[in-house]
């Protein structure tokens, strides 16, 4: 069953214990699911999944690459790094009852450069196969890896769905698979509904964020929502529809209000995300 889902970014730029109320809140306005950004851990897991398990939630984490946490980098230490901080991320998923790891994994710390032919060959490289030992320490905490294409402002390693595909299939691990992102392909896509289909016909989606172009509610800005929910229906999609906004001082916070709080902001993008879904075939 398809669950409308919100990063709970929308309301906070760091997770942690004193946000405990914000999975109530998500829960009180109607999602089905949330998605916890992975800036820290250490938080407390066991009344993160009471809370999860008292409103009926499904849970997410959303990987947070800040500097150091890169496991293409060619400095071994920065790529061990990355890796303690991903299987802290799996451990604690498994206590929390999180069955999804999502984000840009293949790089981290904004890396966007241009590298020669045969370095880029090694970063790829070291990209897949840093994932590929990562989709095996996931495993053991039931955990599936959403590799998510981003925009060319945060990376140079993998902007495309074409290129998330690839990697995937490099990796080829049963619980490594794409998450699909409207706000990422918006920029980098020339049609952002044949690039969701090629991942859903290749079989490859497992999780999907519903953003807007300017990062405000969907529905409000120009992705075409109609188009996407019926390929998601076509290829029979029933994981998450998960908003990612974000509160003052977070990773893609705009310069000005996209709402008059945030509690509206995921309103109306939950509103606007039930319609489109009643509405298409």
């Amino acid at each position: 069953m398809v669950r409308f889902g919100i990063n709970l970014w929308n309301w906070t730029p760091v997770f942690s214990d004193e946000h405990m109320d914000l999975i109530d809140r998500a829960a009180k306005i109607g999602f089905g699911a949330v998605e916890i950004g992975m800036n820290q851990t250490g938080f407390n897991y066991k009344e993160v999944k009471s809370h999860i398990d008292a409103n009926g939630l499904e849970l997410t984490l959303c990987a947070a690459l800040t500097k150091g946490r890169d496991i293409s980098n060619f400095d071994e230490e920065i790529r061990k790094n990355a890796k303690r901080y991903m299987i802290d991320c799996f451990k604690a998923g498994g206590k929390m009852g999180a069955k999804l790891f999502v984000g840009p994994v293949f790089a981290g710390g904004g890396k966007a450069h241009d590298l020669s032919l045969d370095d880029s060959k090694r970063e790829w490289h070291l990209a897949v196969l840093g994932i590929r030992e990562m989709a095996d320490e996931a495993s053991n905490f039931g955990i599936t890896i959403g590799l998510e294409p981003i925009n060319r402002y945060r990376t140079s390693v993998v902007n495309t769905a074409e290129q998330a595909l690839r990697m995937i299939y490099d990796i080829d691990k049963p619980n490594v698979g794409i998450l699909f992102d409207t706000y990422q392909a918006n920029i980098e896509e020339s049609s952002i509904s044949s690039a969701l289909e090629s991942v859903l016909k290749a079989n490859k989606l497992v999780h999907f964020h519903a953003c807007e172009n300017h990062r405000g509610a969907p529905g409000t800005g120009h992705i075409p929502w109609k188009d996407l929910i019926s390929i998601l229906k076509k290829y029979k999609y029933q994981g998450h529809l998960t908003m990612e906004t974000f509160a003052k001082g977070g990773l893609d916070a705009g310069w000005y209000p996209l709402a008059k709080t945030q509690d509206e902001l995921a309103r109306i993008g939950l509103e606007n995300l039930q319609s489109f879904y009643k509405m298409t075939i």
